[in-house]
């Protein structure tokens, strides 16, 4: 386990390095053609809250994605760390609406917004591979929300948002990490199921 821990840290390093080298040129555009035909499908035709993120740091850009849901009359919601189980739970968001720094710094909805358990989740990712894994930033607490999702039977599709460039050979995995059903990026849509 510590030789995976280790080579996931130096990974993440790289990919650290990577991201800020992209994010550098600012070049991220949201192709639509692309987020349209994965909508347009009929399993996300009926599809009602969907959950994406703030963007920090060199993070791909989620402004034009999380309008773009909101466009679509989706229920919009963003992560908030659950502390006490280490956890993601899920609240509205609504366009122009304050928000509060949760841990990390991260932008959060207000704590009196509607919790709701989304069936779609964009995840931020550092790096991802052709087989769908991310690497994320460490925490587990995405792998350890989507558990919790499958012991309750919540069924919810998860979508890696990330730039074409952060694609890997491969991403180190232990037993704790989730396979993600899609990624998108600005060129793409890989598909895992």
């Amino acid at each position: 386990m510590n030789e995976i821990n280790n080579l996931k840290k130096k990974q993440r390093n790289k990919y650290f390095k990577i991201r800020k080298e992209i994010n550098k040129k600012n070049i991220f555009k949201l192709n639509l053609e692309i987020i349209n035909n994965l909508f347009n499908t009929k399993i996300f035709q009926n599809i009602k809250i969907v959950s994406s993120f703030f963007s920090i740091n060199s993070e791909i850009p989620t402004s034009s994605l999380n309008e773009y849901i909101i466009s679509k009359n989706k229920i919009l919601t963003f992560p908030v760390i659950k502390k006490d189980k280490k956890i993601l739970y899920f609240k509205e968001f609504k366009k122009n609406q304050k928000l509060t720094k949760g841990p990390y710094n991260i932008p959060e909805p207000l704590t009196k917004n509607n919790e709701y358990l989304p069936e779609v989740i964009f995840v931020p990712c550092l790096a991802f591979d052709k087989d769908g894994y991310r690497l994320g930033y460490g925490g587990g607490y995405y792998d350890r929300t989507f558990a919790d999702f499958k012991k309750i039977n919540h069924n919810f599709i998860s979508i890696g948002f990330a730039y074409e460039e952060q694609r890997a050979s491969k991403v180190y995995t232990d037993t704790f990490d989730y396979k993600l059903n899609y990624i998108l990026t600005e060129k793409q849509l890989y598909s895992f199921i």
